[in-house]
């Protein structure tokens, strides 16, 4: 039976309140470097749902609009353009009304009364060469179509970014109902109907069930971690775990960079659902990485005023603070790279195959230690600093500058 989300708009839960987070303290980054490209920005909201709280509190239409109207008054370009399309399929006319203020010079928001599944094609065939990016937060699990993801790849956009809710616990737990396996008894799965905003995943034991979730999985990878959840070789998390790990392996065949952030339903639980984030430029990578992090020392700051319990899953999964761990892995990572590879390429990578560790400043400090010990040679252009002749020092690069950064493993 269908969920009552008739309430769901009275007010800002906190797991909406942690997306809305994560969403505006990247997005600022991303219109303002993007808009130094000269090309149009296309901003998707996919599942916009009414755009404000019935108690006044903006929802993420209304929060990406006030950072495109920002961004867009600090440039000095006349060029300067970011389109913002908005699609929901229950609540079209009452987003309309609720973004109403942000027509205005800066252009005039697009509301699509549909289903983004059915609607996201005909939207993005005319977008050949713009930067595009996708904020994906459906009603459940059915409308993460692999497929789309992976035609959205090769569109010809000038780059291409998404953020997408991810219920892996909810994926998980149909894809036991699919394939007849009990989990009443794991706590893994317990009171997951939260997650699922308006419309919840309904899974019958079918065929029909079966080539849904290959569609959403992007293969049937997940029956072999069903077949081993139900011989005790392995409990949910653990399922979750490795079904987001394979999950993410598919993205990496269309998108260079594939980050991910588990995050909490309420405090005192273990993670719940995942944000995943991909693009095919290490920048992004890198401030999408910052940002989680940053998002995590906010709360915990929440935290220490308040007395609240954490919401982000801050759990040795996603954080290792131990710099001996993360040198260690850096070193093997590396190994991969006979000839090197440059610090930006280097960190994103890094970030993509081990998870958001820290912030890309702390990996910086950690190759000047390295670098210190003898166990990385760095390569730096210019080699010597033009005021001084001194040589240079720095790890950071800057094509304005002509400053690159390549760091090896010493052989």
């Amino acid at each position: 039976m269908a969920k009552d989300n008739s309430t769901f708009f009275i007010r800002k839960n906190s797991w909406s309140e942690i997306k809305d987070r994560l969403l505006s303290g990247y997005l600022p980054q991303y219109f303002q470097k993007l808009l130094m490209t000269n090309k149009p920005i296309v901003y998707v909201d996919c599942f916009a749902g009414k755009g404000k709280f019935d108690d006044g509190g903006d929802g993420s239409p209304r929060i990406a609009l006030k950072i495109r109207d920002d961004c867009i008054g600090r440039t000095n370009s006349q060029n300067a353009r970011i389109d913002g399309c908005f699609i929901d399929l229950n609540y079209a006319d009452e987003l309309t009304t609720n973004i109403a203020d942000y027509c205005n010079c800066n252009g005039t928001p697009v509301v699509i009364s549909g289903k983004y599944e059915e609607k996201i094609e005909t939207l993005l065939s005319d977008k050949l060469g713009k930067n595009v990016f996708l904020y994906i937060d459906p009603y459940g699990i059915k409308a993460l179509d692999y497929g789309l993801f992976s035609k959205f790849a090769n569109y010809g956009f000038n780059s291409i970014e998404m953020l997408i809710n991810m219920n892996s616990f909810g994926f998980f737990r149909d894809a036991c109902r699919v394939m007849r396996v009990d989990y009443k008894n794991d706590e893994a799965l317990y009171n997951l109907d939260d997650i699922v905003e308006y419309e919840p995943t309904e899974v019958d034991v079918s065929q029909q069930s079966e080539m849904l979730l290959n569609s959403i999985a992007g293969g049937d990878y997940w029956k072999a971690i069903v077949r081993d959840y139900k011989a005790g070789k392995i409990d949910g998390y653990q399922a979750e775990k490795r079904f987001s790990t394979e999950y993410k392996q598919r993205l990496r065949q269309m998108y260079t960079y594939v980050l991910d952030m588990p995050i909490r339903m309420k405090s005192g639980q273990r993670p719940k659902y995942r944000m995943i984030h991909v693009c095919n430029h290490e920048q992004g990578c890198i401030l999408m990485a910052d940002n989680m992090s940053s998002r995590f020392d906010e709360l915990f700051i929440d935290i220490q005023n308040q007395g609240q319990l954490i919401l982000f899953d801050y759990t040795p999964e996603n954080v290792i603070i131990d710099r001996n761990d993360i040198q260690a892995k850096m070193l093997i990572f590396l190994s991969n790279f006979p000839n090197g590879m440059t610090a930006d390429k280097l960190i994103a990578a890094f970030f993509t195959e081990y998870g958001v560790l820290c912030k890309s400043g702390t990996i910086r400090e950690i190759w000047r230690d390295m670098e210190k010990r003898g166990a990385i040679e760095v390569t730096r252009i210019p080699p010597t600093t033009p005021s001084t002749g001194r040589p240079s020092n720095f790890f950071t690069e800057d094509k304005r500058k002509k400053q690159s950064v390549t760091i090896r493993r010493k052989p």
